[in-house]
C-alpha cells in the first residue's frame, strides 16, 4: 500500500475526517486555518494532493475524492 493510500484509509475510518485530516496536515508541518477565522473558500493540501470547497468538510470531501483517484490510478499502472 502506498503513502497516499495508507492516509485515505486513516481519514476514511475515522470518526472525524476534518479532524484526522487537521491532524495529518499538523503532523506533515503544514498550516491549518480554523474555520471561524476565515471566509471564502477553503483548501487543504495533503501528501500533494489539494481539496477544494466552500467549507472545510467540502475540502477535506473534495482531498477524498482526489486521493481515491490517485490511489485507482496507481493501482491500474501497476
Amino acid at each position: 500500500m502506498n503513502e497516499i493510500a495508507a492516509v485515505l484509509a486513516q481519514v476514511q475510518n475515522a470518526p472525524d475526517p476534518v479532524a484526522a485530516v487537521k491532524r495529518l496536515v499538523l503532523a506533515h508541518s503544514g498550516h491549518w486555518c480554523e474555520p471561524e477565522n476565515a471566509h471564502g473558500l477553503f483548501e487543504v493540501q495533503l501528501m500533494g494532493l489539494a481539496g477544494i470547497g466552500p467549507s472545510v468538510a467540502a475540502a477535506v470531501d473534495d482531498w477524498l475524492l482526489q486521493a481515491k483517484d490517485t490511489v485507482f490510478e496507481d493501482a491500474k499502472a501497476s
